[in-house]
Formats: structure tokens, sequence, C-alpha cells
């Protein structure tokens, strides 16, 4: 009775702390996934707000500021745009520098301008560059302001960031699928004497692996479940302490997390408790001594 009373608290043992390593690895691994996502998302936002200045003729004509408007409206390349007249760019500078430049030159200096914003899939110097040659050779345009310099380092240092966060990724997938395996396999260690009893009895190996399959897959299910109520308590509590926070994140791309992780997690359990379970089928009794 003693000796079951202990087998029953060793199983139970091994199973808990399958299930806890497990779910600590999937967190680490969806908390890293929000912040690529995250990350990506900023990374867009910050393209949105690169693009170049459409500066127009003094004497430009009512139809032409609506043609350009009516082409920025349906351009693909085109993410959003402010058009200011000439007047409103004056008034700006006039309070700006604290004067009426008006009163002082008898004359509006300035012209009509579009600001535009490009798409993020044009937030590129390429891109930019070759919009500015074809609006440039417009009639009605003086002159395209872009920044290159700035656009040329923003993406630059994306890629980079990108690159990082990638190799971040991959060496902390590899090591998660390590620990995770081990400790599946440490799991499964704990039963092989069961396993050896079985094959002498005459079960087949389908029969024997069944289980331990079974409860690997349970076992990675409970723990990606756990994870995803983990990750959805940091995020709810980080976007309460700074709604910034919550701005970064987008719950569509949480939901896509949480079901990456629960596949990841019975993936992986499985595998690694069906790997473990054709070891000591493939074992003799000797072998069950040694890990």
């Amino acid at each position: 009775m003693t000796k079951r009373r202990a087998t029953r608290i060793s199983t139970f043992g091994s199973q808990l702390t399958a299930i806890v390593s497990v779910t600590l690895v999937l967190l680490i691994l969806g908390i890293l996934a929000v912040i690529g996502m995250a990350g990506r998302s900023g990374a867009d936002a910050l393209k949105s707000n690169l693009g170049f200045i459409v500066k127009l003729e003094r004497n430009v004509t009512d139809q032409n500021i609506n043609r350009l408007k009516q082409l920025f409206n349906t351009a693909p390349y085109v993410g959003s745009y402010v058009y200011s007249s000439a007047e409103d760019i004056l008034a700006a500078e006039s309070q700006y520098l604290g004067e009426d430049i008006a009163s002082l030159l008898d004359v509006n200096p300035y012209g009509a301008e579009f600001d535009v914003k490009v798409s993020p899939t044009y937030a590129c110097v390429d891109s930019i560059d070759a919009l500015a040659i074809v609006l440039g050779a417009d009639d009605a345009v003086e002159s395209v302001l872009t920044e290159s310099t700035m656009i040329a380092a923003v993406n630059s240092t994306l890629g980079r960031a990108s690159w990082i966060l990638l190799a971040i990724a991959a060496a902390l997938l590899v090591i998660s699928v390590i620990l995770i395996n081990n400790t599946v396999h440490l799991a499964v260690y704990s039963r092989r004497f069961v396993i050896h009893t079985m094959k002498l009895v005459g079960a087949t190996g389908g029969f024997i692996r069944r289980p331990f399959v079974l409860t690997g897959a349970f076992n990675g299910l409970i723990s990606a479940v756990i994870a995803s109520a983990l990750l959805i308590a940091m995020l709810a509590y980080g976007a309460n302490i700074d709604p910034f926070i919550g701005a970064c994140f987008s719950w569509q791309s949480c939901a896509m997390v949480m079901c990456l992780m629960i596949v990841v997690g019975v993936v992986i359990c499985t595998l690694a408790s069906l790997f473990a379970t054709n070891r000591y089928l493939r074992a003799d009794y000797d072998d069950m001594f040694m890990k």
C-alpha cells in the first residue's frame, strides 16, 4: 500500500513538473511573439509617418489642386495626406514667428503644398525618390521635398532590429524544444517500468504508446492554456498601468499568438512523448536503470 501510494505521488509529481515547466517555456515564447508583433506594428506606424512634401506653383489653379487631391485619394502609395493652402501656411508661419509676415512683405511668399505620407509598402528611399521624380514633372508642382537620409536611417535601424529579434526568437525556440523534450522525457522515465511490465504481458507497441502520447498532448494543451491565461493577465495589467502599452498590442495578434502557443505545446509534447516512449519500448530491462 505504501509503495503504491509513493508511485502515485511520483507520477503526479512528474506530470505536475512537466506542466509547470512547459507552461513557463510557452509563456516566454508567447511574450517574445507578442513583443515581435508589437514591434512590427510600431515599425508600420513609424513608416506611415514617412513621406514627402509636394510644393505647388503659386499660380496653381483650383482645377489642378482638385486633380492632385483625386490622385492622392486613389493612389496605392499614399497612406494619408494633408493639403495646406498658401493662406494656411502664411497664418501658421506668422503665429510661429509672432509677426504678421504679410504686412511686412506686402505679399504672401508661400505657395500651397501637400504633405504626403506614404503607405508602409512604399516607405523606402527608392520608392519615394521615384515618386518624387514623377510628381516633380507635373506642371502644377514646383518641387518635391524628400528626406532620403532619414528614411534610409529608419529602414536600416528597423532591419537590424528585425534580424536581432528573429535570431533571439530562433535561439529561444531551439532552447524551448530541448527543455520541453527533456521535461517530457523525465515524465515518461518515471513510468519506464510500467512500459516494461506492459511489454512482458504482451501489450502491443501502439497500445503502450497511446496513453503516454495522449497524456503528453493533454499536458501540452493544459500548459498552453495556462500560459495563454498568464499572458492575457500580463497584457491586461500592463494596459491598465500604461495605456501606451495597450495601444502597442492588438488583441487579434494576441489571439493568434495564443493559438500558436496551443499548437506548439500540443505538437512538441506529443512528439516528445512518442519519442521517449519508443525509446523505452526498445530498451531491455537492464537499460531501465539508465537515463
